[in-house]
């Protein structure tokens, strides 16, 4: 026979090929359960420790666990192939019995490892645990209220301005160890906007802080409400100037008068349609009769409850100074009453009273003493009798463009 037909039929043998598929099926299962009997050691990090009756300690007593160590370990284990094939480090559990435990204080433990269901523990030797102890806190667990706090650190688009962040609640509860939650000074919330034209409205997170502004771990501390409203309003500005009213009077209009205010403007935010209505603040009145050439004095700002103040400046200087009038000085003695009581003897005491006539140069000069009359009015003492002090006005007979500055009285008995 041809050995190339033999060797050819060999080869193309389907029962062959049958038998070297067998045979190497059965020397892999032989090396595979050979080597998962292998015994080797492996390290698992990151394994999770877990306080076993840490709910009964709440429940029971008002403890709670913090100031934990650690709250990882990691396990090195000795075990068979098949075994170790088995764990990952999120199937291992750190388990720290505080069960025992019914009282505030410091304490330190021991962890026993826990494996998952399946596994052949008495396989399993356990080379090292770290760390090995765990320490910790048991606390009294306590509640406080403490206030929500903001800033708005943003950009506002021009011509508008940013007021200060509104929250809903006000306040959040936040729970857990006394030594934990003491540390909380307030809520913190922090909004970044940028180019902003409208009233901000959102929800937001917020953060815990210290006295000193540093953040506070959360910890074992859990909120109340994790969440608040958040409101930054966002009004409309405008520049308007300050002015004083004036009492004309004395010679003197507000032609003649110069005011100057320091500051001469702020900025004022509202609502658009209210500052459309606004182009000056009144900071007050000045009677021009009530000085002869300069006044200075101070006033505060007051705005209505819906307008702001953005500039924050709440006084002001105002002077007025009276340009191109100058004073003269009379004595007059045409001193007469009116409204005197009928059937009373009216008997005028003063015989002289100086005035201090503010006009033009060209027109005092002109304006001679019996020019000038004081008139005291009586309405106010009615029919009494004694000696009365009434209030009096100056008048200038025949000349206009002059006034009497100051106040007058003078002396009446009435009998």
């Amino acid at each position: 026979m041809d050995k190339k037909k033999v060797k050819s039929g060999i080869l193309d043998s389907k029962f062959l090929w049958v038998v070297v598929s067998l045979l190497a099926s059965v020397l892999l299962w032989v090396y595979v359960t050979t080597s998962e009997g292998d015994v080797i050691e492996r390290t698992f990090d990151g394994v999770q420790v877990v306080f076993k009756g840490e709910e009964n300690l709440l429940e029971k007593y008002e403890l709670v666990i913090s100031n934990v160590s650690s709250n990882t370990v990691s396990v090195r284990i000795r075990t068979t192939r098949r075994e170790i094939a088995k764990l990952s480090s999120t199937q291992i559990t750190a388990v720290v019995d505080v069960s025992k435990f019914s009282s505030k204080g410091i304490y330190n433990s021991s962890v026993e490892l826990e494996f998952p269901q399946g596994s052949d523990k008495s396989s399993i030797d356990i080379v090292n645990i770290l760390p090995g102890n765990i320490s910790f806190n048991i606390d009294k667990t306590s509640t406080k209220t403490v206030e929500l706090e903001g800033s708005f650190v943003g950009t506002v688009a021009e011509g508008y301005a940013a007021h200060p962040i509104e929250f809903d609640p006000q306040t959040v509860t936040i729970s857990g160890p006394e030594s934990e939650i003491s540390k909380v000074a307030y809520a913190w919330v922090e909004v970044d906007r940028d180019d902003v034209s409208k009233t901000i409205q959102f929800v937001s997170s917020y953060v815990l802080k210290d006295s000193d502004g540093n953040d506070v771990d959360l910890g074992n501390i859990t909120l109340g409400d994790e969440t608040v409203s958040v409101t930054v309003p966002i009004t409309s500005t405008k520049e308007v100037p300050l002015t004083v009213d004036l009492v004309e009077g004395g010679g003197a209009t507000s032609e003649n008068v110069k005011i100057t205010c320091d500051p001469s403007t702020i900025t004022i935010a509202g609502d658009a349609e209210t500052l459309e209505g606004i182009n000056k603040i009144v900071l007050g009145t000045v009677d021009l009769t009530s000085f002869a050439s300069s006044y200075e004095d101070s006033f505060n700002i007051v705005l209505d409850n819906d307008i702001s103040n953005v500039t924050g400046i709440t006084e002001v200087k105002v002077t007025v100074e009276i340009i191109g009038l100058e004073t003269k000085k009379f004595n007059v003695t045409n001193i007469t009453t009116i409204n005197g009581a009928n059937g009373k003897k009216i008997t005028v005491v003063t015989e002289n009273v100086e005035v201090t006539l503010r006009g033009k140069s060209n027109v005092l000069s002109k304006i001679a003493a019996n020019n000038i009359r004081v008139v005291a009015d009586l309405s106010d003492i009615g029919s009494t009798t004694g000696v009365f002090q009434p209030p009096a006005k100056v008048y200038v007979d025949g000349f206009t463009g002059v006034g009497a500055i100051g106040e007058y009285s003078v002396y009446v008995k009435i009998s």
